[in-house]
């Protein structure tokens, strides 16, 4: 199996089916894993109607969080590498061809798909005027590149994985520090990780992230840049 895609979906019975739907046009040999992650706006109902061989839907029985969500999909991954969908639309997950070209051709472990890489001559005053809403993007950013000797441009967009490589940092984060976790453990263990741009649609209503979760992103960041976790 060359791709496992692991949909990610909390409460988006608006757009679930879509995101299936993207997924499965995905043109490489693959699996899709649906991990529900306990929702109760009408979702699971869509999930249970759906007739679809092609997909496996696994429903958590409370809400763990997004990461546990990822991890779920990581332990039943068959892929030699994991695309992780989210169902919101935000992403479109046409990168998943650059994503793994690159990753073959050049034995990466991990590739991060950017917001911000075609910006790069931008000044952060520009950016954050244009949507203020990535001080978070840039904080957290900025922490990897200083405590690794990176130079990534966003470290919260889409990610793609080797399936065996993100094992083996084994993420125990169930939260939402659980992308911020994985990347300063691929960092932490030396793992190659490029990035490449992604197309981004960030939705005005309904999005779950909050000011706020940028907290416990610095404080799982510094917990294994000097303590190991």
């Amino acid at each position: 199996m060359k791709l496992t895609v692991v949909v990610t979906v909390f409460n988006e019975k608006d757009t679930i089916i879509r995101a299936i739907e993207d997924a499965k046009k995905i043109a490489v040999e693959k699996e899709i894993i649906v991990v529900d992650n306990y929702s109760t706006d009408g979702t699971r109902e869509l999930l249970n109607g759906l007739k679809d061989g092609a997909v496996r839907v696994v429903y958590q029985p409370v809400n763990y969080g997004y990461g546990m969500s990822v991890i779920t999909g990581i332990r039943q991954a068959r892929g030699e590498y994991l695309f992780v969908h989210n169902s919101d639309l935000e992403y479109d997950p046409a990168c998943v061809y650059e994503m793994l070209e690159l990753a073959e051709k050049e034995g990466l472990d991990a590739v991060f798909g950017s917001r911000l890489l075609t910006r790069k001559g931008d000044s952060v005053f520009m950016i954050l005027k244009e949507r203020p809403f990535y001080l978070g993007t840039l904080i957290t950013t900025t922490l990897a590149n200083l405590f690794y000797r990176k130079n990534f441009t966003d470290v919260i967009g889409n990610r793609f994985y080797q399936t065996a490589s993100v094992r083996k940092i084994d993420p125990q984060s169930r939260g939402i520090g659980f992308d911020f976790e994985v990347v300063s453990k691929l960092c932490k263990y030396g793992m190659k990780i490029a990035e490449v741009p992604v197309k981004y649609s960030p939705r005005t209503k309904g999005k779950k992230i909050k000011v706020y979760d940028i907290i416990p992103a610095v404080l799982i960041m510094l917990k294994i840049k000097f303590f190991g976790f």
